[in-house]
């Protein structure tokens, strides 16, 4: 028997693993569902027995172990404990026999022996791990290598089976058996894997050199399983946010319990590690487990400290071993990650008391290498990025660096940062010097330059701000630390750069006027570019810090150093400086000595303008760095953002480090007067200032019309120096302005040549800056030139009589695009002051667009600009609207969405292949959803006034009679295929939730066909496209119960759509992997479809019941839920019943999901 079954599965693997060509499919299938059917043979220990001992074929033996471990679990009851302990051992002997197994056959054998232990790990048949670790004793003494690598590999399934991760197998085991095996096996058989680890090796480590091979191959092993130990993420006293999950985190903390301290506290532990890494650090893989040990342990916290003093102790033990090696050693590329992971394990775990507390000598110690490992992390990251190279393991090694640099301040700056600013001054330092050339750079050009010629910037990933950003954040942050030595030494850089590129421009200007060949060598043009781009960048990100949401604010340090440094500042001598930018610094007399150190800053990059604009004026455009200029436009934005016309209301506190002595009732002495008088809102150097700024802008937008990086900064400045009325008010008096404007409305070169989307910002700034205007009569002469200009020309195209015809010829489609865009800037510039004239003006305006929607709606090109128009009205708009004028915006609304649900029938066609690329052809029907979105806002957000006169008669449109309109346009586009893309996929599921939570009544009418997708969808959104979707398909199906029950519709057909979700939700809390964050929106949605759905909640229940075969099980599962819905809940969808629901449910699922989760 055992014989014939032995042959037929050696038949049937030989069919299984044969070429496609040489098999059919059916005799494929055929062979699989043979091995399939023994697998669920009954009993079959002898059999597999036979097998294992009898069988040449690999697979066959994976089989067999497979068949073993799968019959086990099922038939754990059937069997003796000492038939499971012959087993255990039979399987163990044959791994020990058979040496030459394949891998796979061979580890499948060991995950059964494992998968038997745990299985025994809480039941009395089961037998503890002694035997185990006996066996693996034996077979390490044995001398053998292949036995103690198989010994290696038993703790390594051991370990992995233990885990309750991802490498756990899936045996049907619940949840809650997991974690009970997982904290009984910490507790009494973890340390002991670890000590065994360390004993081998401790005997391997005092080997003489060299280590064997065969003593190295263990060694590997060994740091492997101490690695994976190391790595434990122990089980939490509180399940709460764990309950049912089997991911494996990544980064976990060494965080063991009190029992570890005799081990993990011991100094000869540590230092073990330490001597391995030096004899191995030339092997990669076992360096990188070893390092990996060491970073581990690096991140020791938790209750193995029984105090502040041993923490300390440990902590300097461990910098006692790590330090000696750094300064023994050279570190290899691959070891540089693993360093730095270990100082920023180091960084965090410790708090800046236990720094304090180990001695002085191996505190100035751990800086000097913290900063001799950065700087020369650095130092290679910089010439990896100038190689191009794939891998960038130097750069992620600093970024963890400089990560622990900022944690390192952010805990010493309630001590004393004193210690740290002479190495901050080092890594700053080095820093400057890799990014610039020499003399005071090491920046290389041969063939190693990072600076590119400026036609491959664009080639290369993203721009330099954003790649390196958050580097760039971290050096500012340091030079902040020490203003006094990072300003002035930017300030001499840079006027040095500035300097010898003017003069190369005159030479190229001067050999033009002479009639010479300009067409020379622009290298070291290139290196001067290059080197002011950094320098800026890195000025940028000293003298600024990104502000997303918040005010722009003048860093505390920046103003300190500023306000400390006044008693050698001269204000006339400065405000020469600033006002100065075509001089040179040296040929203004006390200008070294008496100016403003952040102004003298700032006017080297007024300086670098003002060069950039006589270049462009001397006809050199073709020689200036388009690059450098949108750098140097991005600082500009950045720094008015903070320092042009600052709020001195702001800058009223003492800062922390200053004592009360040098406290003074002065509001002048904490704001600097410095700056005040060069930017202040009552100096005549701000408006001088953003008159020179104007000029720049200007200058560009006639320059540089082809370059869309130095446009969108450009524009961006101008922007930001008008989007404060107050700013707005300075602007308005600069001539250029009203220049600009005029010029504009003019429609004349090189505004029209502009690109649309700069045009349309462009519009948007001189929309926000007539608000600055004062008088009156003027503020109309504005309005008039800037709206009136548009509005003819829009009417001139339009509005033409023969538009039908001629709107689709190259020339009339181009002004239309045009037209929009400007028409969206206006949109874009609208605010409280301005709101009644701009919606004035755009009202006919977009009553023309729904013509023109219907007219282009084949025009991919033009649909969107016509729904982004409205979108954005609607969102700048309707909030502050009355109730007339809202009224008229939904009825417009609803005429372009009708005009675009006609024109959409049968366009969106998706291809059966999911590519992310074409998400852009759906462009349109995402501004639609935010279109709608936007509308249904005006429910929670209304801002507008009550007096306006209404007319009292009925058939006004409604924001919600629009959004419906479109729904029944989009959701029957929005299948499986088309939410994938994660875009539409969020916007539409919030567009249904907010009008769910507006408007639940308009969904009680939907047609049945309509009805079907919505909630077809709503089920794939629970489950299929991440959590934040998750949660707002469960805001939807609240507020749809909430409404069926308070208002009495049971038996309508929205009841019937939802009713199958009550059960869909339950088992998806219960049963299947969820999100524990979003546990508090789960439970109030299932108290809303429980109290709709009592019957069917009752038949759930009683089902779960029934099919719960552990009595144990199902009386815990009965008692969890008359706690979680006793008789006295009031099963009505109210506030109070719903968080005493909510309570109880978090309870209940501590109590029940551990055991329902199976794998």
């Amino acid at each position: 028997m055992a014989e014939k079954i032995t042959q037929e599965l050696e038949h049937a693997s030989q069919i299984v693993l044969a070429a496609p060509n040489i098999v059919t499919p059916e005799q494929r299938i055929a062979a699989e569902h043979v091995i399939l059917e023994f697998r669920k043979t009954k009993l079959p220990y002898n059999i597999c027995k036979y097998i294992l001992e009898n069988s040449k074929c690999d697979y066959v033996l994976f089989q067999a172990a497979t068949t073993i471990k799968e019959s086990v679990i099922r038939e754990w009851a059937l069997l003796e404990a000492t038939d499971i302990e012959a087993l255990r051992s039979f399987l163990l002997h044959f791994i020990t026999q058979h040496i030459l197994l394949q891998s796979y056959a061979r580890e499948q054998i060991l995950q059964t022996v494992a998968v038997i232990l745990k299985r025994g790990t809480i039941d009395i048949k089961g037998a503890s791990c002694d035997s185990l670790f006996q066996d693996v004793t034996n077979l390490v003494v044995s001398g053998n290598v292949t036995m103690q690598l198989v010994a290696c590999s038993m703790l390594t399934a051991l370990l992995n089976e233990y885990s309750s991760s991802s490498r756990t197998s899936s045996v049907g085991f619940t949840w809650e058996f997991h974690a009970k095996c997982k904290r009984a096996f910490e507790e009494k058989d973890l340390k002991r894997v670890f000590q065994f680890a360390l004993q081998v090796m401790n005997e391997l480590e005092r080997q003489p050199e060299p280590i064997t091979r065969e003593a190295t191959a263990v060694l590997n092993r060994l740091l492997s399983i101490s690695e994976h130990v190391l790595c434990w993420e122990f089980t939490p006293k509180v399940f709460r946010r764990h309950i049912g999950s089997f991911e494996m985190n990544q980064n976990v903390p060494l965080k063991p319990n009190k029992n570890w301290r005799d081990t993990l506290l011991d100094k000869s532990v540590v230092e073990l590690f330490f001597k391995i890494y030096k004899r191995v650090r030339y092997n990669s893989d076992m360096a990188n487990h070893c390092l990996q040990c060491i970073s581990q342990l690096a991140s020791l916290n938790g209750p193995v400290f029984p105090d502040d003093k041993s923490k300390c102790q440990y902590l300097a033990f461990l910098l006692g071993a790590f330090l000696p090696m750094l300064a023994s050693i050279e570190l290899q590329d691959f070891e540089n990650l693993g360093i730095a992971n270990t100082f920023k394990n180091v960084v965090n775990t410790f708090s800046a008391a236990t720094f304090m507390s180990i001695p002085s000598e191996m505190m100035e110690s751990f800086l000097h290498n913290l900063t001799h490992q950065t700087c020369t992390m650095g130092r290679s990251a910089t010439m990896e990025e100038a190689l191009h190279k794939d891998d960038t393991v130097y750069m992620e090694a600093y970024e963890y660096m400089l990560e622990s640099w900022m944690e390192l301040v952010n805990k010493m700056k309630d001590i004393s940062v004193d210690s740290l600013k002479p190495k901050a001054i080092e890594v700053f330092n080095t820093y400057i010097q890799c990014h610039i050339s020499g003399p005071e750079g090491t920046r290389t050009q041969d063939g190693m330059d990072a600076a590119l010629e400026d036609s491959d910037v664009d080639e290369i990933e993203e721009d330099d701000r954003e790649r390196f950003g958050d580097v760039l954040c971290c050096i500012g942050t340091l030079a902040r630390m020490v203003p006094y030595h990072s300003i002035p030494l930017l300030s001499k850089i840079l006027e040095d750069r500035i300097s010898r590129l003017h003069g190369q421009l005159q030479r190229l200007q001067q050999f033009a006027a002479e009639g010479h060949d300009v067409s020379m060598d622009t290298s070291y043009l290139t290196v001067l570019y290059e080197d002011l781009h950094w320098i800026i960048l890195v000025a940028t990100n000293v003298l600024t810090i990104e502000s997303e949401g918040e005010t722009p604010m003048i860093p505390p340090d920046i103003m300190e150093y500023t306000i400390s440094t006044s008693k050698d500042v001269n204000i006339d001598t400065t405000l020469k400086v600033l006002s100065s930018p075509n001089e040179r610094i040296d040929s203004i007399p006390g200008a070294e000595q008496h100016t403003d150190g952040v102004v003298r800053l700032v006017s080297g990059v007024f300086r670098l303008c003002e060069v950039e604009r006589r270049a462009v004026d001397a006809k050199l455009t073709g020689y200036i760095s388009p690059q450098l200029i949108s750098t140097t436009m991005w600082f500009l934005h950045r720094w008015s953002r903070s320092y042009l016309l600052p709020d001195e209301n702001y800058y009223t506190h003492v800062p922390s480090n200053l004592t009360s002595k040098s406290m003074s009732d002065s509001h002048e002495q904490w704001v600097s007067h410095a700056l005040l008088s060069s930017f202040g809102r009552d100096a005549d150097g701000a408006q001088w200032v953003i008159s020179f700024l104007f000029n720049c802008i200007m200058c560009n937008l006639n320059a540089w019309t082809s370059e869309d990086n130095v446009l969108k900064d450009s524009l961006d400045l101008l922007v930001s120096l008008v989007e404060n009325k107050s700013k707005a008010e300075y602007v308005t008096k600069c001539e250029h302005l009203w220049t600009l404007a005029k010029e504009e409305a003019n429609h004349q070169p090189p505004y029209n040549c502009l690109p649309s989307h700069s045009r349309r910002c462009l519009i948007r700034a001189l929309v926000l800056a007539g608000s600055g205007v004062k008088d009156e009569t003027w503020k109309e002469q504005y309005w008039n030139c800037i709206l009136g200009s548009l509005h003819d020309r829009f009417y001139k195209v339009v509005c033409q009589e023969n538009f039908s015809k001629l709107y689709c010829t190259g020339g009339v489609k181009t002004q239309v695009i045009d037209l929009l865009e400007s028409v969206r800037g206006v949109a874009l510039g609208t605010r409280v002051d301005n709101l009644n004239r701009i919606f004035d003006f755009l009202h006919p305006l977009l009553q023309e667009c729904v013509k023109i929607l219907d007219v282009y709606h084949n025009y991919e090109d033009v649909v969107p600009l016509v729904l982004e128009l409205y979108s954005e009205v609607i969102q700048k708009q309707l909030c502050f609207l009355g109730e007339a004028k809202s009224r008229k915006l939904y009825e417009l609304s609803l005429s372009v969405i009708e005009t675009y649900s006609n024109n959409i029938k049968g366009k969106h066609v998706l291809s059966n292949r999911y590519d992310e690329d074409q998400e852009d052809k759906y462009n349109d029907i995402l501004i639609v959803m935010e279109l709608l979105t936007n509308l249904l806002s005006k429910d929670f957000i209304d801002f507008g006034e009550d007096n306006e006169n209404i007319n009292p008669e009925g058939g006004h449109v409604k924001a919600a009679d629009v959004a419906l309109y479109g729904l029944h346009t989009i959701i029957p586009l929005m299948n499986a295929d088309l939410l994938k893309f994660p875009n539409l996929c969020t916007q539409y599921f919030k567009l249904v939730s907010l009008l769910a939570e507006s408007d639940a009544e308009k969904f009680v009418h939907l047609p049945d066909d309509l009805l079907k997708s919505l909630t077809s969808s709503v089920e794939l959104g629970l489950s299929s496209y991440g959590s934040d979707t998750t949660s707002l398909c469960l805001e939807i199906l609240s507020s749809l119960t909430m409404h069926i029950c308070q208002n009495n519709l049971q038996g309508s057909k929205m009841y019937q759509s939802i009713c199958p979700f009550m059960k869909f939700v339950f088992s998806m809390l219960l049963i299947e992997t969820f999100n524990m964050e979003l546990l508090d929106s789960a439970s109030s949605c299932l108290f809303c479809l429980i109290c709709c759905y009592q019957n069917e909640y009752r038949e759930y229940v009683n089902h779960l019941l029934e099919g719960q075969r552990e009595p144990a099980y199902k009386q815990r599962m009965l008692e969890a839920f008359n706690k979680l819905t006793p008789p006295t809940l009031n099963m009505t969808v109210n506030r109070e019943s719903r968080i005493k629901f909510m309570e109880s449910f978090n309870e209940f699922m501590i109590n029940v999901r551990g055991f329902l989760c199976v794998k």
